[in-house]
């Protein structure tokens, strides 16, 4: 309720149309049901019985929806009017573009980019996220830099815009997920059978992040860590895994041992029950595993112009490489 007012009275002023507007209810208890069913008789209203996740409850209602162009929104945006405008353009005039993702920037400091999305993702070679716009804790101000509608390895899920056609061919999130990393994972999906994902920096999105789950906290930390991993082992060939698994297992240990020593504990667990996970699903996840590669039409070789060859942890912490600018440079 903190945020869904100011959300949706943004959203009304969108100038794209037709426009359904959906709102999925995941066992909220802060009264924002009621609110929407008393001041927003326009707004389509789903309920769940339990909290599904992001990616249960988007599973659930994205074959729901009218269109064939679908957004996956977080609660907690304020959008600007042509914030659509840009990305429909995208996906009508590229068949092969499957999502697209507007700019993201912060809705509390509002002239910087948003970490979880900034103008664009990419992975590095170990499965470690970064966009143009953040590394790790180093964030820019939004001063047009990254302005150019480029390809890129993820779309964020705080607004990702995709065709419902391909989210259904690809087989929707991996409802395992949770929450965390599945935006990451099906655009992974979609680069492998032959789509492309991009970014429409000509619309804006201001996202508060965290407000869901803060940065800090255990679970927020043990679901990346472990969705990072179980997504390398999805999605990678053979031959890549081999080669770029022995690297991320051994920041992981960095992470628990550095974490240790600099009191933060959490994380130290968070790490260690994100690898418990992975090795007691492993059957599970191989299973999916065989599910991927079985809709791979795209080498991992092709994919080098989205997957960093090098790692964001080294570049970042040892070379004090602070900007995606720099890293583009040594690309």
């Amino acid at each position: 309720m903190a945020f869904l007012p100011r959300c949706l009275e943004t959203l009304q002023k969108t100038k794209y149309s037709p426009l359904e507007l959906v709102v999925v209810d995941n066992r909220s208890t802060d009264g924002s049901v009621d609110y929407l069913r008393r001041s927003c008789p326009g707004v389509r209203l789903i309920e769940f019985k339990e909290n599904l996740g992001y990616a249960g409850a988007y599973n659930t209602v994205v074959p729901e929806a009218a269109g064939e162009i679908v957004v996956l929104l977080n609660f907690d945006v304020e959008v600007e009017p042509g914030w659509l405008d840009q990305a429909v353009e995208l996906l009508t005039a590229e068949p092969r573009v499957a999502a697209v993702q507007p700019k993201l920037r912060s809705l509390q400091q509002r002239d910087f980019f948003e970490y979880s999305g900034g103008s664009g993702g990419y992975i590095d070679r170990h499965g470690y996220p970064f966009v143009r716009g953040r590394l790790f804790e180093a964030i820019e101000p939004d001063t047009g830099q990254y302005d150019d509608v480029v390809p890129i390895f993820w779309a964020t899920g705080a607004a990702f815009v995709t065709r419902k056609s391909a989210f259904m061919e690809a087989g929707g999130l991996d409802a395992d997920f949770f929450m965390h990393m599945e935006e990451l994972d099906l655009c992974w999906r979609y680069w492998l059978m032959g789509h492309e994902v991009k970014v429409a920096p000509r619309g804006v999105v201001f996202h508060w992040a965290g407000a869901a789950l803060s940065a800090d906290r255990f679970r927020k930390m043990y679901f990346n860590h472990r969705n990072g991993l179980v997504m390398m082992l999805k999605n990678y060939s053979l031959k890549s895994l081999l080669r770029n698994l022995p690297g991320r297992l051994a920041l992981d240990w960095v992470t628990v041992v550095t974490s240790l020593f600099r009191g933060e504990p959490k994380r130290s667990g968070a790490v260690l029950a994100a690898h418990v996970y992975t090795l007691c699903r492993l059957p599970s996840i191989c299973a999916k595993r065989r599910r991927v590669q079985r809709l791979r039409k795209v080498p991992d070789r092709e994919l080098s112009g989205v997957i960093y060859p090098h790692s964001i942890v080294w570049r970042h912490f040892i070379r004090k490489r602070n900007t995606y600018t720099q890293l583009a440079a040594e690309w």
